[in-house]
């Protein structure tokens, strides 16, 4: 519609200069004119923009190109002589909508102003994205680096024995700190397959907690900031009578809107004319895409963790049988069992630990900012209130 409004003002131009160009006298070309009801009456006006003189325009009909005709005063009220009801203004010419709009702008919490009838329009303008700047991202070791062994297997066959052997789980509770645990016992005897099932012991080597990034952020990203922006609703003002000159009739301005021409587009980048010199650039959609990446450490580097595992024929770890150390940065060992006996507890402690250090990344801005449909509202001042 705005797009028809112009390419429609442009080809009346376009086609009274070629009126001209041809060597017609415009003025005496357009001689008759038509008022309302569509009687017939002088022409005002200078060449190629004739339009009916109103009732007492007396000796004004068919002035001279130059001369105003009962101009009155610029902006803000009907003029003198003329059929308008509302208020005569300037109009958009070239880039800009010859009809301006009544504009209502405020914070994105603010109350909307009164709904008005047309077509109505939200837009941003005076829009101001954050800064892009993400949190660094750091990596910190727990407290309690060093995971005890979890895995504990008792197998029917001694350590050196290549045979496939029967296993039976022997594993320590979650969450174990190595005090003694009777979790899993097996008694004197038990049998496996024709075999004592206790002929081994099998425990996994220790292993180093994963280091913590700091600071936690989810696995989406932070989003940044929203933008500080605007909000613009625009409503078009339609043609409600005549004005003497170069001046559109449009309603006089609802309460709580302003007066502005609108540019859309390419056209949005023009320069303000001067009768409209307050300027509010932005778009039809101004939104924050933009976020950080989450944090993330990597591997445990330069750590080691050093436990010594104990497993007893009683159920109060009192009667020691196996003993063993393992190291993080080793694998999995091997120890025998008295052949049969009872597997009844176990303990572990951490002989030596260092904690080693990880390799930060993540806290990046990913992804950018969207806008859609640039826009520019070129408004009349408002008033300064009295002091």
């Amino acid at each position: 519609m705005r797009a028809f409004r112009i390419l429609a003002w442009y080809l009346g131009m376009l086609v009274a200069s070629g009126v001209a160009a041809c060597g017609f006298a415009t003025s005496e070309y357009v001689s008759v004119c038509y008022n309302d009801a569509q009687e017939e009456v002088p022409c005002c006006g200078p060449a190629g923009e004739k339009y009916a003189c109103p009732p007492d325009a007396g000796d004004d009909a068919d002035v001279d190109a130059g001369d105003d005709v009962d101009a009155g005063e610029d902006d803000g009220g009907p003029e003198a002589g003329s059929s308008c009801s509302g208020q005569c203004v300037t109009p958009g010419i070239g880039v800009w909508e010859h009809f301006p709009s009544f504009v209502w702008m405020g914070k994105e919490t603010d109350p909307l102003p009164p709904p008005l009838p047309g077509t109505v329009r939200e837009t941003w303008v005076d829009v101001m994205f954050a800064e892009p700047a993400c949190p660094a991202c750091s990596c910190a070791t727990p407290s309690e680096a060093c995971i005890l062994p979890a895995a504990w297997n008792v197998e029917s066959t001694a350590c050196q024995d290549n045979t496939d052997p029967t296993t039976t789980p022997f594993g320590a509770p979650a969450g174990w700190d190595g005090t003694c645990s009777p979790e899993n016992a097996l008694p004197a005897g038990l049998d496996c397959n024709g075999v004592p099932c206790a002929g081994s012991l099998v425990v996994e080597p220790p292993t180093l907690a994963p280091c913590v990034a700091e600071p936690a952020i989810p696995p989406e990203g932070q989003p940044l900031p929203p933008p500080v922006r605007t909000r613009v609703i625009e409503v078009v003002s339609a043609d409600f009578g005549n004005c003497d000159g170069f001046k559109a009739c449009i309603p006089n301005t609802p309460a709580g809107y302003r007066l502005c021409i609108v540019a859309d587009g390419l056209g949005a980048a023009h320069p303000c004319p001067d009768a409209w010199p307050e300027r509010h650039t932005g778009w039809e959609q101004a939104e924050e895409g933009r976020y950080c990446s989450t944090c993330t450490c990597g591997p445990v580097e330069g750590g080691s963790c050093t436990v010594r595992v104990k497993a007893y024929t009683d159920g109060a770890c009192g009667n020691e049988q196996a003993s063993m150390s393992l190291s993080s940065n080793g694998g999995t060992k091997c120890v025998d069992l008295l052949s049969g006996a009872a597997v009844g507890s176990k303990t572990a402690e951490i002989l030596s630990y260092d904690a080693g250090a990880c390799q930060p990344s993540g806290g990046e801005i990913v992804g950018e900012t969207f806008t859609a449909w640039p826009v520019t509202y070129c408004c009349l001042a408002e008033p300064t209130p009295p002091p």
